[in-house]
């Protein structure tokens, strides 16, 4: 009998077939690894974008805390006793509340502040203690302020006031400035009239510098109007 058994050749894949496989790993990896990065850019935007708005809430906020603590200081300006509320286009400086009783000094003094936008700095706030006598160094708490946010690159007040005498009833307007120690009239507007007035409310639009893949663009955010109401932080 001359039956013998024949050796089977194991079997494989074939160099075709394995560079196939390979490739086609090689591009679900590459699909992959672009999902992964574009998910990843996402959410570095999208943090970076919820941040900004944090800190563009927080100073809305701090401004709103001010002008709800007003409180209606009056000085002599020009020989007329008025309420210390000075408003430009470009700054807004009043009087207000204490932010709080600390250890710190004078924190439970009134204050005037000043916000501006300052070259390189932002917008910044300055503070003073009118009560406090300029001669024992706190009548400036900070001649330089305090820089509030860097990426402002302008700021635009105006102001929501009453127009003509009480009895009048006219609805109130919206000026660029607001002097209450001015009697002639604004941009052709009514003349300002009663000392002791103050604005209805400000309102506030601020442009800022916000990074993007090309690079640092402008942007102008959708106005703010605060009212302005007196003493209400005590």
């Amino acid at each position: 009998m001359t039956g013998g058994c024949r050796k089977q050749s194991p079997s494989g894949f074939t160099l075709l077939e394995l560079l196939v496989s390979i490739t086609i790993l090689a591009l679900i990896l590459v699909v992959v690894l672009g999902a992964i990065q574009v998910g990843a850019r996402s959410w570095e935007s999208g943090e970076r974008r919820a941040e900004e708005n944090q800190r563009t809430r927080t100073l809305f906020d701090t401004l709103d805390r001010e002008l709800t603590a007003l409180y209606p200081l009056r000085a002599k300006e020009q020989d007329k006793d008025v309420v210390v509320f000075r408003g430009q286009a470009d700054s807004l400086e009043f009087a207000t509340l204490p932010q709080g009783y600390g250890s710190e000094p004078f924190s439970y003094m009134i204050r005037i502040v000043r916000y501006a936008v300052e070259p390189d700095r932002g917008l910044v706030v300055t503070e003073r203690y009118p009560f406090v006598d300029a001669e024992t160094g706190g009548g400036v708490r900070d001649s330089h302020g305090r820089q509030l946010d860097e990426r402002v690159l302008a700021i635009r007040f105006r102001y929501l006031v009453p127009e003509g005498r009480p009895e009048e009833r006219r609805p109130p307007g919206w000026r660029d400035a607001w002097d209450p120690s001015m009697d002639e009239a604004i941009g052709g507007q009514q003349p300002l009239k009663g000392s002791s007035r103050l604005p209805v409310a400000v309102e506030a639009t601020l442009t800022i510098h916000r990074p993007n893949r090309e690079g640092v663009r402008e942007l102008i955010l959708p106005p703010l109007v605060f009212p302005v109401q007196v003493g209400r932080g005590l």
